[in-house]
């Protein structure tokens, strides 16, 4: 039997900081060091402590959203992490992030940390996120598979000047 959308309405591609697919995957769990949202890039700061990727840091994985978030909801509405928060993050596999601009099936990733958003071209200020590029195309906005398989010893992360 085929699922009908109500209203004639398209269900979402997906939700940001959630799997993509059912192909193997890989995470691991961590503590928030800070309060932040699901599928953003991050970085171990201490041993089991998490925080959103910035300039100068290794890349570690995407922050995989939880159900029942404890952190002060962003001024969007977006539900973020509270601090010493467990959550997973996602080192391997496909995940869906949200585009900042439009984006295309193999583009390399770069990360825009003042808007949570992952695009498909360089430009200042944006973080290129290493072993990764894009599962699907997606206009700016739109949620969008990330493919990412991090490896140990990855160099760090350099913004665009």
């Amino acid at each position: 039997m085929a699922l009908i959308p109500r209203n004639g309405t398209k269900p979402a591609v997906g939700f940001v900081g959630t799997w993509a697919n059912m192909e193997e995957d890989n995470a691991r769990t961590g503590f928030a060091g800070s309060v932040f949202a699901a599928g953003v890039p991050v970085t171990e700061t201490t041993e089991g402590v998490f925080d959103p990727l910035t300039t100068g840091k290794r890349f570690a994985g995407i922050a995989l959203a939880n159900v029942d978030m404890a952190g002060t909801p962003l001024a969007d509405g977006t539900k973020t992490f509270a601090k010493d928060e467990l959550f997973g993050i996602a080192d391997m596999g496909a995940v869906f992030v949200l585009a900042g601009s439009s984006v295309a099936v193999g583009n390399p990733v770069f990360y825009e940390e003042a808007t949570r958003r992952f695009h498909g071209a360089t430009a200042t200020g944006r973080l290129p996120i290493p072993q990764a590029e894009f599962d699907g195309a997606a206009a700016a906005g739109q949620p969008v598979a990330l493919r990412i398989r991090v490896t140990p010893g990855s160099a760090v992360v350099t913004a665009a000047t």
